[in-house]
Parts: C-alpha cells; sequence; structure tokens
C-alpha cells in the first residue's frame, strides 16, 4: 500500500554528499535532535533522496528513531534506477539496506537522464512543509533544493548552522542559511521572502529569514 503523505507533517531532507569525516559525528547528533524536534512538533513522514551524505545519515537516524516511534514514516524517493551502480561496494550495500528497511520506496524514473536528480528534489519539496539541510555553500544540488523550498514557503532548519545561534524562541518560525562566508553576521530579517529578492541580495554572513 503506498504512503499517504500529509504534506502539513511532512519533512524532506538535503544536504552534500561530501561531509568531512571530522564533522560526522556532530552531524549525527544534531540530524537526531533535528528528527525527535520534528517528531515532537506533529511531523511523521520524513523523504530521504537516497543519496550518499546527509541523505543516508538522515534515513538512518529516521530508522532508528522509528524503533521508539512506531508512527513515523520513512520514505527513500529514488530518482533513477541506476542511481547507485557507481558507488563503492560499501555505500551500495547500505543504499540497499536503507531500501529494505524504508516504508515505502517511490521510483521516480526507469532510467537515468539528465535532470533526474532536480526532479527528485523537486518533487520532495513539493510533498514536504520543512526541509532539514545541511547547506555549507552557494552550489550544487543541495543549494538548489534550498532555493526552490524558499521558492515554494517551506520552512528550512540547516544543521550547517554553528551551535547557540538558533532562536530559542520557536526554531520552526524561522528560516536559516550559513552560506560559506568570512563574517558571521546577521544582514537580513524578512517578513515575506522572495525568490527574486535572494538573487539579488550581496550575502556575506548570516541569513535569518521569517516565514509566513
Amino acid at each position: 500500500m503506498e504512503m499517504q503523505f500529509d504534506k502539513t507533517r511532512t519533512v524532506c531532507f538535503s544536504g552534500h554528499r561530501d561531509i568531512p569525516e571530522a564533522e560526522r559525528f556532530l552531524l549525527q547528533k544534531k540530524i537526531k535532535k533535528a528528527v525527535y524536534n520534528a517528531y515532537e512538533n506533529g511531523y511523521r513522514f520524513f523523504i530521504c533522496g537516497g543519496a550518499r551524505g546527509l541523505d543516508t545519515l538522515a534515513a538512518l537516524e529516521v530508522i532508528r528513531l522509528r524503533k521508539t516511534f512506531g508512527d513515523i514514516k520513512l520514505a527513500i524517493a529514488v530518482p533513477c534506477l541506476s542511481q547507485a551502480d557507481r558507488w563503492p561496494e560499501k555505500d551500495r550495500n547500505l543504499y540497499q539496506t536503507i531500501l529494505r528497511q524504508a516504508d515505502e520506496k517511490i521510483i521516480l524514473s526507469d532510467f537515468y537522464y539528465s535532470g533526474c536528480m532536480q526532479s527528485r528534489n523537486r518533487f520532495m519539496v513539493d510533498s514536504s512543509s520543512l526541509c532539514i539541510c545541511y547547506m555549507t555553500r552557494f552550489k550544487g544540488g543541495t543549494w538548489y533544493t534550498v532555493k526552490y523550498a524558499i521558492q515554494c514557503g517551506l520552512l528550512l532548519q540547516n544543521l550547517a548552522m554553528p551551535d547557540g545561534t538558533v532562536m530559542k524562541e520557536s526554531p520552526w518560525k524561522f528560516t536559516y542559511i550559513y552560506p560559506s562566508a568570512q563574517k558571521n553576521v546577521s544582514i537580513a530579517r524578512l517578513f515575506h521572502f522572495h525568490h527574486q529578492m535572494f538573487r539579488k541580495m550581496n550575502i556575506s554572513g548570516l541569513c535569518c529569514m521569517k516565514q509566513k
């Protein structure tokens, strides 16, 4: 039976594949906290793209938390059946393990085609109201997905943010973007945010943008 997604209770993940080994332990702790907080705030459905890096760490954490909270559901949005064909054997085996333990596999294309990864990312955003990301630079698939999530009005939580910068009032009311920058300063607090405006901004530090 196919999962019936309630967009208001669905989380998608997006993040870099190349996570430095020195950052993995702390990132895993942040993912665990973020997934638990999402659950506490009513989220029950979690969609991962099945890629290496953040996607894999997030999927494994959802699977672990599901042992405690049985109503959590994990879906893997597979961009094409050959996604893992060229991965190292260890990564392919872990990928297959995650697929077997997922509540649903969503095969978006039988074959690879140019743009299939972006189509997968848009599908995940379109199915969600919260995006938990790990973004440290303004390029690549994660940046593409975060831009689209902003355009679609999703809440965003960036796990690349330094500890202590998340507002204690309510982390679900705010969007945080931490670019690769020399200075960590707040440059914008916008009540109404538009993708076109974001492209024109001269970003040099931390953006904090409140959603509607």
